[in-house]
């Protein structure tokens, strides 16, 4: 139960990944365009000049992409409320915003009331009441400003403790009953209400236990910060080993937008978390680089050359007669990896057949890669040639040389280890099943199917009773969504149906009546499945987006 609440949480902090992934773009690009110094490196500088229609363009590109990475504790406070209701979402995700700006605007009355302002909590006027500068540079640290109130920089700490609150109490108030004369007050209305009142409470406890919490948010990220090449790898491998369990992001996600990441000032802004920095970097017109440690660079050498590597290894280990069926399945997977940085599906591949390849092959070679591309200083952002888009326009600020010999090493060390490993052990990558079948689904198939279906008079996908036949079959011709809600035991034993990036996360009254991983693999075009007691995340790549509106449209879930 823990775990699966954990697995949640970390779901939902992929919600707002989104947005942040066009901030990014718009504040890139934007940022770009609109700099006097990059302007005329480009020869632009008479084409795109203050207060011409392009450059009004830019810059309002840019401050949209610079409103998201200013707002991203709300955007969690929201995405968390959001995420983690059960039912009547959207009234989830306003409660969570009355908590969040209840909670810093009690923060705001108590710190007045103690005499802290904006004036007298900065790094100036703590040095001046004889602070030396590092600790009154800790101390400057735990305030900012959000949506305007004066508060403690909780970052999106303060976004998940308010959304995660607000979910708690939303999910068992939501459908409340109140006596007649208050009935206008029931229900969904009852959440916002009681969460004022929270948020209140919150901002009155926190208050009191932020600072303490926020120092040693501050010492951890000094610790990070100089644990060199050691806490690099054991993050790198951290980061993959939790992939199986959907726990990477509680990992990863503070590292990027909070202080654990690190801080860093430029143009006389401070900003915080790897990401915040690097688009910070990218924008300023004085900043030479890209940071490091971005927890990125790594990556550049996995996703354009590890799995290239992997891929051959499975095409070259697959019998000949099987192998253009095999290039099939991973040519796409492998241009997926290094065009937008979706890993899972090739990693689920042999994680599923074979996890000791996962864990003992793929996460150390990880760890190694972002070792020796932080040892050879890559200054990039993302993973893939989508995230590095924007900041090509400003290859100044990057450096992506060693990928000249990084890429070519970890194809070289995953090809020849995942060749000899696959034949040694007889590893069941594709083309080498024990059925001999190698075969993806793909929705042109299906749809070829249901036409000769209905060709024949049968019944169609809506009506054809939906649930597994008393040998757990599933009747033939049957839509997708509707033969994944059979293979969970039918919509009665559903109790959620969710999505991250790549996965259909579900929990279910009874795990018996759930079909088994096979037929998931071999029928309902999954590329694996993990199970934790109730829950079951179903493995299907980028389209689980469509895949999961569809279930959920029919079990009219929101």
């Amino acid at each position: 139960m823990v775990k699966e609440k954990l697995q949640r949480i970390g779901q939902v902090m992929l919600i707002p990944i989104s947005v942040i992934t066009v901030a990014s773009f718009l504040m890139g690009l934007g940022s770009v365009m609109s700099s006097t110094t990059t302007l005329t490196a480009l020869g632009l500088q008479d084409t795109i000049t203050k207060g011409s229609f392009w450059y009004d363009f830019f810059s309002v590109m840019n401050a949209s992409g610079s409103l998201v990475f200013s707002n991203l504790p709300v955007l969690f406070a929201i995405g968390s409320a959001f995420g983690l209701a059960d039912k009547e979402k959207g009234w989830a995700a306003f409660s969570g915003v009355v908590a969040f700006i209840a909670m810093h605007t009690i923060i705001q009355t108590l710190l007045s009331a103690h005499g802290m302002t904006p004036d007298t909590t900065t790094l100036d006027y703590f040095e001046s009441q004889g602070m030396n500068h590092t600790d009154a540079l800790r101390t400057a640290s735990l305030y900012t400003k959000e949506l305007g109130i004066f508060t403690y920089r909780m970052s999106i700490f303060g976004g998940l403790i308010a959304g995660i609150t607000t979910s708690w109490f939303h999910n068992r108030l939501w459908d409340v009953k109140l006596p007649q004369v208050l009935s206008f007050f029931a229900g969904t209305r009852t959440v916002p209400i009681v969460m004022l009142v929270i948020g209140a409470l919150l901002g009155w406890v926190f208050y009191y236990a932020w600072p303490p919490l926020g120092y040693g948010v501050s010492d951890l990220s000094l610790f990070i910060g100089n644990s060199g090449l050691l806490g690099t790898a054991v993050w790198a491998y951290l980061d993959r080993a939790l992939v199986p369990f959907g726990l990477h992001h509680l990992l990863t996600q503070p590292l990027r937008y909070t202080e654990l990441g690190g801080t860093a000032v430029i143009d006389g802004v401070a900003y915080y978390g790897t990401t915040n920095i690097a688009m910070a970097q990218l924008a300023s017109p004085t900043a030479d680089k890209i940071l490091v440690r971005g927890y990125y660079s790594g990556r550049m050498f996995i996703n354009f050359g590890g799995f290239q590597g992997a891929c051959l290894a499975m095409y070259l280990a697959a019998p000949k007669d099987k192998r253009k069926a095999t290039a099939g399945i991973l040519i796409p997977c492998a241009l997926t990896v290094m065009l937008f940085g979706v890993t899972e599906p090739l990693e689920f591949t042999f994680l599923f057949v074979a996890p000791w390849l996962f864990y003992l092959v793929h996460a150390p070679l990880t760890a190694l890669a972002f070792v020796l591309a932080e040892a050879s200083q890559v200054s990039t952002f993302g993973g893939c040639i989508k995230d590095l888009l924007p900041f090509l326009l400003q290859p100044q600020k990057l450096n992506l040389w060693p990928m000249l010999w990084g890429c070519p090493l970890f194809f070289a060390l995953y090809f020849l280890s995942f060749y000899f490993l696959i034949l040694k052990f007889d590893v069941k990558t594709p083309g080498r099943e024990d059925d001999g079948e190698i075969k993806l689904h793909t929705k042109k198939e299906y749809l070829a199917k249901e036409e000769a279906k209905k060709a024949e008079g049968g019944a169609s996908d809506a009506q054809s009773g939906l649930l597994p036949e008393p040998n757990g079959v599933i009747p033939a011709g049957t839509e997708l969504a509707d033969r994944i809600i059979a293979g969970l035991g039918g919509a009665e034993n559903i109790e959620v149906a969710e999505n991250c990036i790549s996965r259909l996360r579900c929990r279910v009254k009874d795990p018996a009546k759930v079909v088994d991983d096979d037929y998931w693999r071999s029928e309902l075009e999954a590329k694996g499945v993990v199970h934790q007691g109730n829950s079951l995340q179903i493995i299907y790549g980028t389209q689980v987006t469509m895949i999961a509106a569809d279930v959920r449209g029919r079990l009219d879930l929101d």
